[in-house]
């Protein structure tokens, strides 16, 4: 199996071969946590992800396709978006959770800290929204947010520094500290 090109080694998924599949979870399982463990930070989360992407594999052995890369790489992105995937999925029940709070509790206007760094996120664009997310909570690095966003480095780059400029400019010098804070807090 080893000396198996990615192009045979996708015949072999597509035919459902168990030994080819067995072969592609010895070799890729250790990428996909890596990839995972550099998002998610937790364990239980990636073995998640881990199950789910080897589960797609075999559902849709197809969706690989060994022209656009290698096995391993498309791996490794499959374990990225699948944690991003979770980390959005969170933001959005946090911030779900802190609405329902902020309404049963208008006096209070308690937000736990997620849900306050995501409402003043919202208020920037798409575009630098998702860059700052990715880069600070999903702990990316530009290139990862890049190749996530299918965007040139650069544009990510700019859409962060424009982000940031945006927040510093909107809010107070204290509000502007506490967001950055929460940003870059583990």
């Amino acid at each position: 199996m080893e000396t198996l090109s990615d192009v045979e080694l996708s015949r072999q998924l597509r035919e459902r071969i168990p030994e080819a599949h067995a072969f592609v979870f010895r070799e890729g399982e250790r990428v996909v946590r890596s990839a995972s463990y550099r998002i998610l930070r937790s364990h239980d989360s990636v073995d998640d992800v881990v199950q789910r992407v080897f589960e797609e594999l075999w559902r849709h052995p197809g969706r690989y396709n060994p022209a656009r890369g290698p096995l391993l790489q498309y791996l490794a992105m499959q374990g990225r978006s699948r944690s991003i995937d979770l980390v959005r999925s969170e933001i959005s029940r946090i911030r779900r959770e802190s609405a329902h709070q902020a309404a049963r509790d208008r006096s209070s206007g308690a937000l736990d800290q997620t849900g306050e760094l995501c409402s003043w996120l919202e208020r920037l664009p798409t575009g630098e929204r998702e860059a700052i997310t990715l880069a600070y909570l999903g702990q990316l690095t530009y290139k990862e947010v890049a190749l996530q966003l299918e965007l040139p480095p650069g544009t990510v780059k700019s859409r962060i520094r424009k982000g940031l400029t945006r927040l510093r400019s909107e809010f107070s010098s204290e509000e502007h500290d506490r967001i950055v804070t929460l940003l870059v807090e583990p």
